[in-house]
């Protein structure tokens, strides 16, 4: 499409030919190599994991490689022109360090959907993607020992193409990116563009009042990424889950860049005297004053978990009383009061923070330990006398701060598709889903019989079958529920058993059996005290 429109993008112009007739491009070897090289990175083969530590791939090193030869920090940079140039249509004056940067910006940087689709890079796409945003800060930042109008031409130019295609890459994904743990390496990265004075030395350096004036343009020019990226990132903080811990480091992270006061002065000089489209994230501090409120609301919740009495460490309401004492310390979390309490001592960090540095108060909360509803409720009664978790309410569940709670609420979903709750193995819980679905195909007869059935056998195996679809006719609308097998307690207790009839000689079958027909002894008991 491009080539009919004839509307190649700008970078690739200098060294692509375009043959409109025959519908070819045309190139070099070694823009063709780096093309792919770039390439590899944003569309990956399918299955492939990228290790935890980076340092250790050869992709990784080869880029590390290729930005301190083409783009060396304080060095010469190599001038020596196009590799076979083909002089029909690439200029000789182009040089390998100049396209190798502009196709990696295009490449890296210029990753954006439409309307239609949205492009979300991986968090080890992203942190390659911020070897090349530091990378660069050093080459443009660091002093060159030789200095000439080649080296200063490319040192221009890449300064002006790396600040244009980071801001629109980082405005893009800071809108985009979906509310998960991954948004950690971007907000790594955008910290690491507003800050180049920590990557013009081999020791990280600091913004202090001794060296504003040396930013100052820096600052100036970039003043969409330090105004309107905070605004998003402090609107986003608002609507995610700031109670948990990764959340409350990178939101700390974030305001100690901004409260620095060469900075923060800084910033609000230029956001006043501004006439560009800059979100003025300072003065109206709308982005802000949500947080704070948000903050001081959560605040008050954590303290009400803690002050309640009976609260929370322990699970051991939830384990039966029979080797309580022993499985209550596989599931419980003895650190889980101190790490409450670390959470709220951040939360109180951030939230001071934010009144010293745009000047705000809480609008609705107290930070205190007294009750207070301006939080808003964790769900509400619909017409049917059924409570339903509100967003509040769904973001403190999944915090794990609703534990009295979870009992009195009931999920209305697939039972066999329920999510995956962490005293649950995963791998087993899918085998498990796998092996009922082919089991219950084969019996689905008898599964029918047994649910239509009224009597001890229906009151014995009710809890082995599961009702999937309002017509139980339909095929599939009954399952095999295996799911209660996946479950931590259920392995513990088939180990202990196990153990206890090696030790004691004894058959284990002959134990599972006299606890089956134990089980099978009580709910026909049950099921007669019931007809009667």
């Amino acid at each position: 499409a491009l080539l009919a429109e004839r509307a190649l993008p700008s970078p690739y112009r200098l060294f692509v030919h375009v043959d409109t007739e025959s519908k070819e491009l045309s190139m070099t070897a070694y823009h063709y190599y780096f093309m792919y090289f770039s390439y590899f990175l944003v569309h990956p083969p399918a299955g492939l994991v990228w290790p935890v530590d980076l340092a250790d791939v050869l992709y990784t090193q080869l880029v590390d490689d290729y930005l301190n030869y083409f783009l060396p920090p304080g060095n010469s940079i190599p001038n020596t022109g196009n590799p076979n140039p083909i002089n029909r249509f690439v200029p000789n004056t182009h040089s390998l360090s100049q396209a190798f940067a502009e196709i990696l910006f295009e490449m890296w940087l210029n990753q954006r959907g439409n309307e239609n689709s949205k492009v979300t890079l991986s968090i080890d796409q992203v942190r390659i993607i911020r070897m090349l945003v530091k990378h660069s800060h050093r080459f443009i930042f660091t002093p060159h020992l030789v200095k000439d109008r080649y080296t200063e031409e490319i040192t221009n130019y890449i300064s002006s193409s790396f600040q244009t295609n980071t801001i629109e890459f980082l405005n893009y994904h800071f809108t985009t990116w979906p509310l998960i743990s991954s948004f950690r390496g971007l907000l790594e990265t955008w910290l690491s563009y507003i800050q180049p004075w920590r990557y013009t030395s081999l020791i990280p350096g600091s913004l202090t009042e001794s060296n504003i004036s040396e930013w100052h343009c820096f600052v100036r020019d970039n003043l969409p990424a330090y105004c309107n990226l905070l605004d998003r990132c402090l609107r986003r903080m608002a609507h995610s889950l700031i109670c948990s811990g990764k959340n409350v480091t990178l939101l700390s992270r974030v305001l100690k860049v901004y409260s620095a006061q060469p900075l923060l002065r800084t910033l609000i000089e230029l956001e006043k005297g501004n006439t560009h489209n800059i979100i003025n994230v300072f003065t109206e501090a709308a982005a802000a004053q949500e947080l704070l409120d948000k903050l001081s609301g959560e605040i008050v919740h954590l303290e009400q978990q803690l002050t309640k009495p009976g609260a929370p460490a322990s699970q051991s309401n939830s384990i039966s009383t029979m080797f309580g004492w022993i499985t209550e310390g596989l599931w419980s979390n003895p650190d889980q009061l101190d790490a409450q309490q670390k959470t709220v001592d951040s939360l109180r960090s951030s939230v001071v923070q934010l009144q010293n540095m745009f000047c705000i108060i809480p609008t609705c909360h107290t930070i205190s330990t007294s009750p207070t509803e301006c939080a808003g409720p964790d769900y509400v009664v619909d017409a049917l006398h059924r409570r339903r978790l509100t967003p509040q309410g769904r973001e403190r569940m999944v915090a794990g701060t609703l534990r009295r709670e979870i009992k009195e609420i009931k999920m209305e979903c697939n039972p066999a598709l329920r999510p995956i709750c962490s005293y649950e193995n995963p791998h087993l819980v899918r085998y498990l889903y796998r092996l009922s679905l082919s089991l219950s195909q084969r019996i689905s007869k008898q599964l029918a019989s047994v649910h239509c059935s009224r009597g001890p056998l229906h009151t014995i195996l009710k809890p082995l079958v599961i009702q999937v679809k309002e017509d139980v006719s339909e095929d599939g609308a009954l399952l095999l529920n295996l799911r209660p097998v996946a479950s931590y307690r259920f392995l513990f207790y088939s180990a202990l058993i196990l153990l206890l009839s090696y030790l004691s000689g004894v058959n284990p079958l002959l134990i599972f059996t006299y606890l089956g027909l134990a089980v099978g002894a009580v709910a026909f008991a049950s099921s007669i005290v019931t007809a009667n």
